[in-house]
């Protein structure tokens, strides 16, 4: 069989993207979106994506992206009229109002998982799509219930909220009819939160000692904030870089396909903090337009540091998914402001 496994094999993600050829591409898009008052933008959407997703290679082949921009602008244009009709009929009458956006609430666990199912099945490995099993009252109890609870016990059970929604997520994806098993543990959330707050407590003692010196030493006082306002953006950042570090890896260590895949992270605190403050440090100097060198140095890192195991289940894969489906899910709980991003 062409390209069968007859062993398991294991490497790092290769992305091949070229931080030039994406600015182009992303320059492109956005003056096109502009001029043609935003109808562009779904092409704009196809092309980035499958740029991205066509430089992302395991084991030596990429995943490859299907929605096509037709599918993309006819969803936007659903949701537009019918967040179009919402904001008419609620100035109209506030009762119709009222009932509409109780309409939208009962809808927006459907719009989720809608959206979910349609970023997913329009993502290919080895011609395999991927898909979204999920239900309205498991989205209800993940994304409505569990966040409520978080708030309510003053963010005290938020770290155990966070991974009982991403293993909701990762554990309903399913690769060729085969479930995702995340296995995480809700202790490494806390470790993660504690280590993080003790670097930012730590950090910030420090800071207002060095802070409290500046003052006296400066006849100037707004040039001493210079010091306090540069060291909380960086303890901020190796605070942050810290978490996503270590869940990142505790994530991938913990997530797999019996027989078909498996996956190591070895993201480091250090290297990834350098990565953010010089991606902020472009942004703010160029004043945003460094945002694609941004997604390519990001993209590049994430891959090289993250490790695929291919096992030889994966040659008995099929293709289950078939026809294309309605991106109105996906951009209708985009424009009512509903994350669909999948960690």
């Amino acid at each position: 069989m062409e390209n069968g496994l007859s062993t398991e094999r294991t490497d790092f993600i290769n992305f091949t993207g070229k931080s030039g050829e994406y600015f182009k591409l992303w320059f492109v898009n956005m003056f096109l979106s502009i001029i043609t008052l935003g109808i562009y933008s779904a092409w704009a959407k196809v092309r980035d994506t499958q740029y991205l997703y066509g430089h992302t290679q395991v084991d030596g082949q990429s995943f490859r992206y299907l929605a096509s921009p037709m599918q993309i602008l006819k969803g936007r244009i659903v949701a537009v009229i019918v967040f179009v009709l919402y904001m008419v009929l609620s100035q109209i009458n506030p009762i119709i109002g009222l009932v509409m956006a109780l309409g939208l609430l009962v809808a927006m666990p459907w719009l989720i998982i809608q959206g979910i199912k349609f970023s997913m099945r329009m993502t290919a490995y080895r011609n395999v799509r991927f898909s979204f099993e999920g239900t309205y009252g498991g989205v209800i109890v993940h994304f409505v219930l569990l966040p409520i609870l978080g708030l309510i016990t003053f963010y005290l059970a938020m770290p155990w909220v966070i991974q009982q929604i991403q293993q909701y997520i990762n554990n309903n994806i399913t690769y060729g009819g085969k479930h995702f098993e995340q296995n995480s543990s809700a202790s490494q959330y806390y470790i993660a939160v504690l280590i993080s707050l003790g670097i930012v407590l730590v950090g910030g003692v420090v800071i207002s000692m060095i802070s409290g010196a500046s003052l006296a030493a400066v006849a100037e006082p707004s040039a001493a904030l210079i010091v306090p306002i540069l060291g909380f953006i960086l303890l901020f950042s190796i605070a942050a870089a810290v978490y996503q570090s270590f869940i990142y890896n505790h994530l991938l260590a913990t997530l797999s396909i019996d027989n078909v895949v498996s996956f190591n992270a070895e993201m480091k605190p250090v290297p990834f903090a350098v990565l953010m403050l010089t991606n902020i440090l472009l942004l703010i100097v160029t004043l945003g337009l460094a945002l694609p060198v941004v997604k390519i140095r990001t993209a590049r890192y994430i891959a090289s540091v993250t490790e695929v195991t291919i096992k030889p289940g994966i040659d008995a894969l099929i293709n289950t998914i078939e026809g294309s489906d309605s991106a109105f899910g996906e951009e209708a709980a985009g424009l009512f402001d509903t994350d669909l991003s999948l960690v």
